[in-house]
């Protein structure tokens, strides 16, 4: 994401928005919680959103070779930042407690964060939270097992819904059993099954994003949620020198390059607007943009000239 593609179609200013106010905003909640004791996780938690906002400015200026760094500080911070809030003050955020809470007709924490993170927030800005936020996926960008091979085919194109099914079921046991669960033991033990299925998986397949592509309850739905998202990466076809480099790096095994060739929406559903493509490309062509694609913007300025 060079300076210039940082200023297309609203994406500049909105990163440079959203580095000021989050601390503006969130820092002060979170020194307000502290103190009237309302929750020290969940302080924590908005200290980290906060920390996201300068975090994401130094990703925007750093240099090429070092914006990944700087993205994976945006991916720790608010990653923390959520699972401190789950394991201090025993709040369940998982989908397996968004099933149980609807099974159970309740009201609770773990609605609100499906809602806004992986049911009507992608709709928006795509699978921005599984690039930028994701506490399972700041540990899993550090395994030293590489990106994989390339999207593997047959039973494990079926493995998300087994992800799901395995939610349902353990929403449906927990409702049926003690009802809606307490305590920072509980929350320790989800926290500490996904992990260990997420790690187990990446070394087992040798890719640091396999539980995301094969496993993840959540990146299920959000393949369907983030397809018709505002935030997205689009590409300038005439400037792309099929190099394939795009393709290469994507750690969701997206055909970026194909899609570019074809005309098509890149960002269809796997992408998590990680930015290494955008980066990589050595002639520019892709872009993150809001709106409409920028291909139709170039036919259009065309025209106009």
């Amino acid at each position: 994401m060079t300076g210039e593609s940082l200023n297309r179609r609203g994406v500049g200013r909105a990163v440079l928005m959203f580095s000021i106010v989050a601390p503006l905003i969130c820092w002060p909640a979170a020194a307000m919680i502290l103190l009237r004791g309302l929750g020290v996780g969940l302080a924590i938690a908005l200290f980290g959103s906060g920390l996201q906002g300068p975090l994401l400015a130094g990703y925007a200026y750093a240099v090429a070779s070092r914006k990944q760094w700087w993205r994976w500080l945006v991916l720790a911070s608010g990653g923390l930042g959520i699972l401190m809030f789950s394991l201090i003050d025993a709040v369940d955020l998982d989908l397996y407690s968004f099933f149980e809470l609807l099974i159970l007709g309740t009201a609770g924490v773990a609605i609100g964060h499906t809602m806004v993170t992986t049911i009507v927030g992608p709709f928006l800005f795509g699978r921005v939270l599984c690039g930028w936020g994701c506490w399972r996926a700041m540990v899993l960008e550090r395994l030293p097992v590489g990106k994989g091979p390339g999207r593997r085919k047959g039973f494990w194109a079926s493995m998300p819904v087994v992800g799901i099914a395995v939610s349902l079921t353990a929403a449906i046991l927990l409702a049926a059993g003690s009802g809606v669960r307490a305590g920072v033991g509980s929350v320790a033990v989800g926290v500490t099954v996904y992990y260990a299925a997420s790690i187990v998986l990446a070394f087992a397949l040798h890719d640091q994003r396999a539980f995301c592509k094969y496993l993840c309850p959540a990146g299920f739905i959000l393949r369907w949620t983030s397809r018709p998202a505002f935030l997205h990466v689009l590409a300038f076809t005439e400037a792309c020198n099929e190099c394939g480099v795009c393709t290469d790096v994507c750690p969701m095994d997206v055909p970026v390059a194909r899609r570019v060739i074809a005309r098509t929406r890149i960002s269809n559903g796997d992408c998590i607007l990680c930015q290494r493509c955008v980066e990589s490309c050595p002639t520019g062509a892709l872009k993150t943009s809001f709106g409409r694609s920028m291909e139709a913007n170039s036919v259009r300025a065309s025209k106009i000239s």
